[in-house]
């Protein structure tokens, strides 16, 4: 087990499910993503994806809601209530979130 599998293990509550992610650039989402990004500075789109490209992702399921977490190397992390992105998605094992399509790789038991 990695650390940034370790970690979220810390974070989740014992009854909470937890599934490793990955994430890809979601083509059906291109032209959102594109004018929802139009204002940023080209740097800004840099970071983000290099920071898709680097981070461990995870998603964290209980009765209540759907939390996605993007944990860096040194174990800082982000979390987004993702509950009606998972919700609204059409494939059981994947959603979309800000351009992003993350498929269920593996449940961490």
């Amino acid at each position: 087990m990695n650390p940034q599998e370790e970690k979220i293990i810390e974070l989740a509550d014992p009854k909470d499910e937890i599934i490793v992610l990955e994430p890809k650039k979601d083509q059906s989402f291109a032209k959102l993503a594109i004018s929802s990004f139009m204002n940023l500075p080209f740097t800004s789109k840099n970071a983000l994806a290099e920071r898709v490209r680097v981070n461990s992702y995870f998603l964290i399921r209980n009765a209540d809601a759907r939390t996605l977490y993007s944990m860096a190397e040194d174990l800082t992390y982000d979390s987004y209530d993702v509950s009606e992105a998972v919700n609204e998605s059409e494939e059981r094992d994947a959603f979309v979130f800000m351009g992003y399509k993350f498929k269920y790789v593996e449940v961490i038991e």
